[in-house]
């Protein structure tokens, strides 16, 4: 079979080539395409045998094809196809439509070659052979090697076509390739045949269609030239004055054009561009490719674009989530964040307007709106709804894992161990979605009554002493036992325990953490050991460097991680329990004489009740973060990587973590329509890789002046403006954590530097995550770029009274390894003394 028909094309996708697939699929659904046939591989593989040339050996096939004899019985074929074409049109177009062309993820356009207006069957067979050829030039060898396809996966098909002979013509695609706006149709359109634009020599007119209103936006093109088409050939003329000075379409074709493009986006369930003409006045579709080059509406949805920056203020949530993010972790937690914390705080009439979270270069942004009702009965509203969750903080929580966690949780579990379909993949994709929108409903839910509580512990003790003193509460509130610390003594207890076995012990003290778990793996004791590790990794393994990441992995997947952090407390020589009942005998004395020198009234009785309160619910902030944050991405992590084997097992990706270079979209296709993917996840890896690098800017647009004056705002967050530094050897930060301290700086950016945190040293680092608790015994004071009083880092530095100056915005790009500096933690300054 050396010829296909347009109308069964589409079902020989190998033979005929991705362009002649696509005019197939639009001549089923009824669309405008003039009608035609494809000359298939078959063709060009039986002119090859004929003439002794070898697939195999490629190069010189471009000078040879267009010189060789075409076998009778494929001519004869191509005639018959030929001859009754021309029967409805005048002349026919031909075109090269390679399998690889126009594919997701590569775009070959260009490096393929058109031929228009042709009338006889001699110059049809030319032309042919042209295309065949160009199938092997340098320059398609140079980006298949880019695109790192192999030769032997491209075959080329030949679409023979009816001409259109447009007098006016252009391309429109169903998403904005400039904005990557899925919510706008391009069209350019000029005069004459299409190639005048494609080729560049022709300015054409633009129209911008609004999807959902259907609203046109236009700009004139000068439409300098047009390309016409006769028995003759085809010839360039000037346009005249007339219709460079007027649009090419009447408003009227611009919405036809714009409801054929939607149209089209719907069969691909992706953007498309497309190639129109019309002739009198009848539109005909001419080709289709999918746009490699925008975004589709769900990752519009996530993604911070410039309509966004126009409207509202944005920060970059450094504390709480940072880094750059992969492109399916963005897609979890960006939709979650934005119902969870809209959802629970709406619940709770938080004195704030809705929130919004979206993501620049991979690194997660927040928008907040301020409220714009009545502040006061809104504040009545909430300090109601809150005041009888006060003493049941704590209880809520672990409800809420009980009951809505942890059944999710073990079904996790399962999915993870579990072979999967890529139908069951689909299916459990889709739950863990739902799953982490309630998930961040409920954490939410469950610290905002301890952010509520501890505003009216501030506002009673500012009452009752006439001065605002929040660094002393929080003091109040250290040594409270919280998963963190839990795990921090159940790995110092098991640094206890290798002290005792000198086989384990010497282990520990010569070798690096990268090559404990083999060299203890090898002696009867060190397995023992690791044993015991393992045993605590099932409750306490669930935790991750990067907590909110799908990268990287988990404690159980890396037993070196929690190996360095035995290691670490080995090595400093701290003992967890003197330190906690130390932090706990100090909060007691301070809580006493704090007491004690507030007069008796009952305002110092509804203070000691309310602290009370927040005492028995202060573990919350860590658990949550443990239960949630942690448990959770490690969770679904694990899972993924099952659903990523699946993939390897289809051919769709070359590794189970390719999968988290996709977004959610881009996943759930390519569970429903299984594909290769490699250069999508080749090209998303690279700007991954390039996101990190990037220092991306502190906030867009100018932050509202309720924002700035929001005292708990600005203890979660840190400042929302930049950091102005009174001298160029100072840097100004958030007082989080009292005490001053002068040594050498170490910046740490990330699990992989952990180790050259040396005792003595001061921390330098963006934020901190519970799993970098264990740096905190080893360091002497903490400088953050990010965060406030409330934050992680703050919350950590006093329980292990280290001076901390938060929120800096600029520690890590003004500080490197070897500073000397002093931490005043009590006035939020750090002052350089030396620099390396």
């Amino acid at each position: 079979m050396y010829t296909i028909p347009f109308q069964n094309a589409s079902q020989y996708e190998k033979s005929v080539g991705a362009k002649a697939k696509n005019l197939s699929i639009l001549l089923n659904h009824q669309l405008p395409v003039p009608d035609g046939f494809v000359v298939a591989m078959d063709a060009l593989s039986r002119t090859l045998q004929a003439n002794r040339l070898d697939l195999k050996k490629p190069r010189d096939l471009e000078r040879k094809l267009p010189a060789i004899d075409i076998p009778d019985d494929v001519k004869e074929e191509i005639k018959a196809n030929f001859d009754r074409l021309l029967e409805s049109y005048d002349a026919v177009a031909v075109r090269s439509s390679s399998a690889a062309e126009d594919l997701e993820g590569a775009s070959f356009a260009g490096q393929y070659e058109t031929y228009l207006n042709v009338t006889t069957f001699e110059e049809l067979l030319a032309k042919l052979k042209a295309c065949w050829a160009s199938m092997f030039t340098a320059q398609v060898f140079q980006y298949l090697d880019k695109m790192n396809i192999a030769l032997a996966d491209l075959s080329m098909g030949v679409a023979v076509q009816g001409m259109v002979y447009s007098e006016v013509s252009g391309v429109m695609f169903s998403a904005n390739p400039i904005t990557k706006n899925p919510h706008e149709v391009v069209i350019n359109a000029s005069y004459g045949l299409g190639e005048a634009i494609v080729s560049g020599i022709a300015t054409p007119d633009l129209y911008i269609v609004k999807k959902e209103n259907d609203h046109i936006e236009k700009e004139l093109g000068l439409k300098e030239v047009k390309m016409l088409a006769g028995v003759t050939g085809t010839t360039t003329v000037d346009t005249t004055e007339e219709e460079r000075n007027q649009y090419c379409l009447s408003d009227r074709d611009v919405l036809k054009l714009a409801e054929i493009a939607k149209r089209v986006e719907r069969i691909y369930g992706h953007p498309v561009d497309m190639e129109f003409g019309m002739q009198k006045g009848a539109i005909y579709l001419l080709q289709a490719r999918p746009i490699t080059t925008t975004v589709s509406e769900f990752q519009w949805s996530i993604i911070l674009n410039e309509e966004d920056k126009k409207d509202k203020f944005w920060f970059y949530n450094e504390d709480h989530i940072a880094g750059a993010k992969s492109p399916l972790f963005a897609s979890f937690i960006v939709p979650a964040f934005n119902h969870g914390f809209n959802a629970a705080f709406g619940r709770m009439h938080f004195p704030l307007g809705e929130s919004q979270t979206k993501v620049h270069l991979g690194h997660i942004y927040q928008s907040m709106t301020p409220f714009t009702g009545d502040m006061e009965e809104q504040l009545a509203k909430h300090q109601e709804f809150m005041r009888p969750l006060f003493p049941i903080i704590k209880k809520r929580l672990y409800e809420a894992i009980e009951k809505e966690l942890m059944p999710h949780y073990e079904k996790l579990d399962q999915d993870s161990q579990a072979e999967l379909t890529l139908d069951e993949a689909l299916r459990k994709v889709d739950e863990l979605f739902q799953f982490y929108h309630k998930a961040w409903e409920v954490h939410f839910d469950v610290v905002g009554p301890y952010g509520a509580i501890m505003q009216l512990l501030e506002k009673l003790h500012e009452q009752l002493t006439n001065k605002k003193d929040p660094l002393f509460l929080h003091e109040l509130l250290v040594g409270v036992m919280n998963k963190s610390l839990e795990t921090d003594r159940e790995l110092w207890k098991l640094a206890e325990q290798a002290k005792q076995n000198p086989v384990v012990l010497n282990e520990f003290t010569h070798v690096p953490a990268d090559r404990l778990a083999a060299r203890l793996a090898a002696t009867e004791e060190g397995s023992a050991f690791l044993a015991a590790v393992k045993n605590m990794m099932s409750e306490y393994g669930y935790n991750k460097t990067n907590t909110h990441e799908f990268l990287g992995q988990t404690w159980i997947e890396d037993m070196s991680v929690p190996l360095s952090h035995i290691q670490a407390f080995i090595k400093t020589g701290y003992n967890f329990d003197e330190e906690y009942a130390r932090m706990v005998k100090e909060r007691e004395q301070k809580y006493a004489e704090c007491i004690q020198s507030l007069p008796d009234s009952e305002r110092k009785r509804q203070f000691m009740q309310v602290y009370d309160w927040a005492l028995a619910g202060k573990c919350v902030h860590d658990d949550h973060h443990f239960y949630i944050d942690a448990m959770l991405s490690a969770k679904a992590r694990l899972f993924l990587l099952n659903v990523g084997k699946t993939m390897v097992k289809h051919g769709i990706v070359t590794d189970k973590e390719d999968i988290f270079y996709l977004y959610l979209d881009e996943l759930k296709h390519a569970l429903a329509n299984p594909k290769e993917l490699k250069p999508l996840i080749a090209e998303r890896k690279a700007e991954f890789a390039e996101n990190r690098q990037k220092r991306v800017p502190s906030h867009f647009g100018t932050p509202p002046k309720e924002l700035l004056a929001h005292p708990h705002l600005a203890g979660m967050l840190g400042s929302l403006e930049e950091s102005e530094e009174a001298e160029n050897q100072t840097i100004k930060g958030f007082a989080a954590a009292r005490g001053t301290y002068t040594g050498k700086v170490k910046v740490i950016r990330n699990e992989e530097e952990f180790s050259k945190l040396e005792k003595g040293d001061v921390l330098v680092c963006q934020t901190t995550t519970p799993s970098w608790t264990f740096l905190f015994p080893v360091a002497s004071a903490i400088i953050t770029d990010a965060g406030g009083i409330l934050s992680h880092s703050g919350i950590i530095a006093r329980e292990y009274k280290l001076p901390a100056v938060l929120g800096t915005k600029v520690a890590t790009s003004r500080l490197k390894d070897g500073d000397v500096v002093t931490v005043d933690g009590d006035n939020g300054m750090v002052i350089i003394h030396e620099s390396e």
